[in-house]
């Protein structure tokens, strides 16, 4: 075997191995993963029972020909880690116990596959059954094995103790325990302890403090979840001290993670869930205690599972988010969902799955919009009526008593989104200026299909100007026909109308257009999923040939750079394009491992998710180029959101993280400007201004300035600066 695929095994299996550890908590974080692994070697025994369960479960898993993305993000491998950690606990280490373990590792996996498959296909989360399945199973088969002994691990604490650390370890035990510590709070640390089957306060603070570093939001949600479970012992007059010898108190804490931050975005109104979900957990762990103790088995995290499960199915079947909405694309982290999601709704919170163009070139005046004056009212109120102006606000030249005197009149019109033609009329005559003909109301029509109950409709149309037919395709932007002055119409202009049926009159639905440009004084404002309103002029955005093929990163494309930063330090950087399993392009790093999602609509190149090194070049490009508008026009300027993630570090965002749920005072704004054109009419040279600027309200706390240079229909060259950092990046090949 190769040296380069020896490393990339290890690799492979190397993340895969701290993935699984500190996806028990929901997490990805490396860091929090080797906490986690040195708590569990508090009791060593158990810490190797569980680390060679969870290797030899990766090991089966690839052996099978499972999808090495999950076994390397720890989807197959955190139950099977459960399920060492626990036989490790009671179990004496011998050949015999080990043959055991690995059984038990592979039908943990086994479990997992089929749950993951079962439950998947009702889009619940199998979450710690497989552990408890198949750790429920080893246990009882055990008792017939005498070969297989009871261990006395985890009685002497002090000995476990001392034999991890040594006597200083052991002294700073003592100190910890002397402090007196409530019995409520030493039953939370006891319980985060036990979550990884180490049942002493030590292994309980050093989770704490790994939870704190990974999650502030998962760690007040732990105190939130396990104190509601323990006030609902107190109000019921119940004996907490069941929950706090068999330390099982860890279900209320993870409860409260994963209904809190993990699979609902973090909210208070996540944080009342958690408030009501306790009390059931609650409920589910003593009744199933009881009925678990007839036949001697721990009950282990089951109240977790049971009611997270529960608790997702129901909200699957909701009519309306209600303040609770699903994570849909997990970040791993509460405060990365939370911060995702927010700005997400700040982003795309009218974006729509088809996406309409206004249906003719150039600049159009809207003579009549949504609810207007005239014709527009009722049923058929979301409308628009279009017609060409010129500099003094005519509608046509000479006598404006001939079709031909008006600017509109004859212009193409144009498919608005790509669609099947569904019906036409092509036949009906145009009318003299002033006439009007109420009895074909319409005139000459298209109809084009989008989607069942969606349609788009494009009235008043020349006669004999249109050329298609029923059943015909259509694609965004191909000519429909051209603008007449038929049906009823006294003078030429364009009608135009989102429907959800075929008919030639059907009433009228609200959707937005997806782009177009609103004409001010000072420049043309961009608009995205907007509504024109009656005496706007608007016009299609229309790409720049070299903007357009400068951002056009088909998958396969290759860039490479040199870069120099302040210090005069220089690096060669590779980048190339791919596609992943689910058709989102995204730009890869060679040097730093790290990817840039990106939609190229055809209007705008925008970025929509970063992960990896963010010192890299490729962060700094994704914030450079994280909205642009593929067109050249002078003035423009746009604006939009950063995702907090990523951006912000220190106190003021360790506070953030804190009561983000309830409020986030921290922003990040996105500016985007063209900064320098050589030739308006075919330009060889581009030069594109943006800037990140955070802070609070109107407090500035950084600001990055990027210039991107496009030529040859490359991206040239890539500048960032600030008041530390120079950094200059030259497209080599």
């Amino acid at each position: 075997m190769k040296k380069e695929q020896v490393k990339e095994n290890f690799q492979f299996y190397f993340e895969g191995i701290l993935n699984s550890y500190s996806r028990v908590f929901f997490s990805k974080s490396k860091l929090f993963a080797f906490i986690i692994i040195t708590a569990t070697f508090i009791n060593p025994a158990s810490g190797l029972s569980g680390l060679i369960s969870l290797a030899a479960s990766l090991l089966f898993a690839e052996w099978f020909g499972y999808n090495k993305i999950f076994i390397r993000d720890g989807y197959y491998g955190f139950n099977s880690l459960l399920t060492g950690l626990a036989l490790g606990v009671y179990y004496e280490f011998s050949p015999a116990f080990i043959f055991i373990l690995l059984f038990a590792s592979m039908l943990t996996l086994l479990m997992t596959v089929w749950l993951a498959v079962f439950l998947g296909y009702y889009n619940i989360p199998f979450l710690t059954m497989p552990f408890l399945f198949s750790t429920w199973i080893s246990i009882l088969s055990i008792r017939t094995f005498k070969a297989i002994e009871l261990s006395e691990r985890g009685i002497y604490v002090f000995n476990e103790v001392q034999n991890f650390g040594g006597i200083y370890l052991l002294k700073f035990y003592d100190q910890i325990i002397s402090l007196n510590i409530p019995f409520v709070l030493d039953a939370y640390l006891k319980s985060l302890g036990a979550i990884f089957f180490q049942f002493n306060i030590f292994a309980g603070f050093i989770i704490a403090v790994g939870i704190i570093f990974y999650s502030r939001i998962a760690f007040t949600l732990s105190l939130v979840g396990f104190f509601s479970g323990y006030f609902f012992y107190f109000f019921q007059k119940a004996e907490f001290s069941d929950v706090y010898y068999s330390y099982i108190g860890f279900n209320f804490i993870l409860t409260a993670v994963a209904l809190g931050g993990f699979f609902f975005v973090p909210s208070g109104k996540t944080f009342l869930l958690v408030i009501i979900a306790s009390p059931l957990v609650a409920v589910i762990l003593s009744a199933f205690s009881y009925i678990f103790n007839i036949i001697q088995l721990p009950i282990y995290s089951l109240p977790f599972s049971l009611i997270v499960m529960l608790v997702i199915f129901a909200m699957s079947n909701r009519l309306t988010p209600k303040g609770i909405n699903y994570v849909t694309n997990q970040q791993n982290s509460p405060e990365n969902n939370l911060y995702k999601f927010a700005n997400r709704i700040e982003r795309f919170e009218r974006d729509t799955y088809y996406h309409f163009q206004l249906p003719f070139y150039g600049k159009w005046f809207v003579s009549q919009g949504i609810d207007g004056k005239i014709t527009h009212k009722e049923d058929w109120k979301y409308a628009w009526d279009f017609v060409v102006k010129d500099e003094s606000g005519k509608t046509f030249n000479h006598t404006g008593t001939l079709l031909n005197d008006f600017y509109c009149f004859n212009l193409p019109v144009i498919a608005a989104a790509a669609g099947y033609v569904s019906e036409v009329v092509n036949d009906v005559d145009d009318n003299e200026i002033g006439g009007v003909n109420l009895s074909e109301n319409w005139g000459n029509t298209v109809v084009i299909k989008h989607d069942n109950f969606l349609y788009s409709k494009v009235s008043h149309l020349r006669k004999n100007s249109i050329s298609l037919k029923k059943g015909d395709y259509v694609k965004k932007g191909d000519i429909l026909g051209h603008c007449g002055n038929s049906g009823r119409s006294p003078e030429p202009h364009l009608h135009f109308q989102i429907q959800p049926n075929d008919l030639i009159d059907g009433k009228t639905i609200k959707y937005p257009f997806s782009y177009y440009l609103l004409e001010k004084d000072n420049g043309n404002l961009f608009r995205s999923f907007d509504y024109p309103e009656e005496g706007d002029t608007v016009l299609k955005v229309q790409s720049t040939n070299l903007i357009r093929e400068s951002f056009k990163f088909s998958p396969g494309t290759v860039m490479k750079f040199e870069s120099v930063n302040e210090k005069g330090e220089k690096q060669k950087i590779k980048w190339e394009v791919f596609v992943d399993a689910y058709n989102y392009p995204y730009i890869y790093c060679y040097n730093t491992k790290s990817f840039a999602y990106f939609i190229n609509n055809e209007t705008l190149h925008y970025f929509t998710d970063f992960t990896g090194d963010r010192k890299s070049l490729l962060y700094y490009f994704y914030l450079a180029a994280n909205k642009i508008l593929l067109g050249y026009y002078e003035n423009m300027e746009i604006k939009d959101k950063l995702p907090l993630s990523g951006i912000y570090s220190g106190p003021v965002k360790i506070l953030q993280d804190f009561i983000a749920p309830f409020h986030i005072f921290l922003n990040a704004e996105y500016t985007f400007s063209f900064k320098y054109i050589d030739n308006e009419l075919n330009p060889s040279e581009i030069v594109i201004s943006s800037n990140a600027v955070t802070g609070f309200g109107k407090t500035i706390n950084r600001k990055l300035d990027f210039e991107l240079t496009l030529n040859n229909n490359k991206l040239k060259k890539i500048l960032i600066s600030d008041d530390k950092k120079h950094i200059s990046a030259e497209y080599i090949s």
